[in-house]
């Protein structure tokens, strides 16, 4: 009897142990939300081109209340009416970062986006250079100003 219940607990443990390490490292979600806080430089790096990257699409479909989310609260004011300006007249047809310079341990970035667009109702593409100033701040990244120059 008492071999009978050693071996079913052997044989539990197996199976819990089998189970384990087939469905792979317990500690991954640890892990990713420990990334996720961007506690290291390289962290707040690779969190900031994901969100210039949403940001930036949101700035392309024209949806400004996503933008905005995305701008620090004492920055939304100015850089909301640039948005609002921008869908009304023209139309962008491609956006892609071009060069990000980072500062203080990767808490300050300026990244350098290349626009192409066109204006409404003349449809010839025209390119742009944006410099966005970007802040880690309260364990986000967010939009501290944006200026837009020809050329």
């Amino acid at each position: 009897m008492r071999a009978l219940v050693s071996r079913k607990l052997l044989v539990a443990l197996m199976s819990l142990g089998a189970v384990t390490s087939l469905s792979g490292c317990v500690l991954v979600p640890f892990i990713q939300a420990f990334k996720e806080v961007g506690a290291t430089e390289g962290d707040r790096m690779t969190l900031l081109n994901q969100e210039v990257k949403k940001f930036n699409a949101a700035v392309v479909w024209g949806n400004t209340t996503e933008a905005t989310a995305y701008i620090a609260p004492e920055s939304q004011l100015k850089l909301a009416s640039q948005f609002k300006d921008a869908t009304e007249e023209e139309r962008i047809v491609d956006s892609r970062v071009s060069n990000v310079v980072w500062s203080d341990s990767a808490r300050q970035a300026a990244v350098e986006v290349k626009t192409k667009f066109f204006r409404i109702p003349v449809y010839v593409v025209n390119t742009r250079v944006e410099q966005q100033r970007w802040s880690w701040t309260g364990g986000e990244w967010k939009l501290v100003d944006r200026t837009l120059s020809e050329g």
